[in-house]
C-alpha cells in the first residue's frame, strides 16, 4: 500500500493535478501572458438630461474615447478597446442616444451632445484625452474637437454631414488630426481628402486599400489600418 501511495502521489505531481505542484514550465508559460484589461460599466449624462451607458476599458494618463458608426454600438468597438488598454490607455466606449443601453430616442442630429459629454466624464479621469470615431462618430467627433482641447482625433470614414449631424468647423482643430477611409468606400475618400484639405497642421491622411467603412476598417484583411491608428497615437501621445 506504501508503495501504492507513492506511486499515485508522483503521477499527480506530473500531471499538474497536485495542489502547488505544477511543472514548472507550465507556471512560467501562465506568467508570460498578458493581462486582462480592466473593464467597467459606467453611466454619465448629456447636457440636455439624457443618460448614457459605456464602459471604460483599462487604465492611463492618456484617454481615448471611441464613437461607433451607425446603426452599430459600442460593441464593435470592444477588441480596439481592448487592444488600446492593453497598451496603457484609458477607453471609453458608449452607446449614443437611442442605442444599445443608452435612453432616449435615436435623434442623430444631437449626438454631438453625447460625444460631448463623453469627453467630459473621461477627461475628469486622465490628464487628455483623444477622440476616435467611425462614420457618424467621427463626424460628432470632430465637431467636439473644434470645441475643446483634444489631444488629436481620428475618423474612420467619417462624411461632413450626416442626418442634420454637421462635422463643424474642422480649421478649428488644434491637435493632431488623422482622416482614414478606403479607397473604394463610395464618397469616403473624397470626404477624408475634403477634411484634409480643411484642417491645420498637424494633419495626415490615410487611403487604405478595401472597401470597408468605419470600424470594419480595423478587421481582418485591414489589420494594417489598425496598425496605422496605433502608430499615430503613440506619435502624438
Amino acid at each position: 500500500m506504501k508503495r501504492l501511495g507513492i506511486f499515485i502521489t508522483a503521477l499527480l505531481v506530473s500531471a499538474g493535478l497536485l495542489a502547488g505542484c505544477a511543472p514548472a514550465g507550465r507556471v512560467r508559460q501562465a506568467s508570460s501572458l498578458p493581462p486582462t484589461p480592466s473593464v467597467r460599466f459606467i453611466r454619465f449624462t448629456a447636457a440636455d438630461g439624457i443618460e448614457l451607458r459605456g464602459r471604460l476599458f483599462g487604465a492611463g494618463r492618456t484617454g481615448v474615447v471611441l464613437a461607433h458608426m451607425y446603426p452599430s454600438n459600442q460593441n464593435s468597438w470592444s477588441q480596439t478597446a481592448k487592444t488600446l488598454s492593453a497598451r496603457g490607455y484609458a477607453v471609453l466606449t458608449f452607446d449614443f442616444r437611442g442605442y444599445g443601453l443608452s435612453g432616449g430616442t435615436r435623434k442623430i442630429a444631437k449626438i454631438d451632445k453625447d460625444m460631448l459629454a463623453a469627453y467630459d466624464w473621461l477627461r475628469q479621469r486622465t490628464g487628455k484625452v483623444f477622440l476616435v470615431g467611425a462614420s457618424m462618430g467621427g463626424t460628432a467627433s470632430l465637431k467636439v474637437a473644434s470645441l475643446k482641447p483634444v489631444a488629436g482625433v481620428a475618423t474612420l470614414s467619417a462624411p461632413p454631414e450626416f442626418m442634420g449631424l454637421t462635422a463643424g468647423e474642422v480649421r478649428a482643430i488644434k491637435g493632431p488630426k488623422l482622416f482614414m477611409a478606403a479607397a473604394e468606400d463610395g464618397p469616403a475618400p473624397g470626404f477624408a481628402r475634403q477634411f484634409y484639405g480643411q484642417a491645420g497642421e498637424p494633419r495626415e491622411i490615410q487611403i487604405v486599400p478595401g472597401g470597408e467603412h468605419g470600424t470594419d476598417l480595423l478587421r481582418g484583411d485591414n489589420s494594417e489600418t489598425l496598425r496605422l491608428l496605433l502608430d499615430w497615437l503613440k506619435r502624438n501621445d
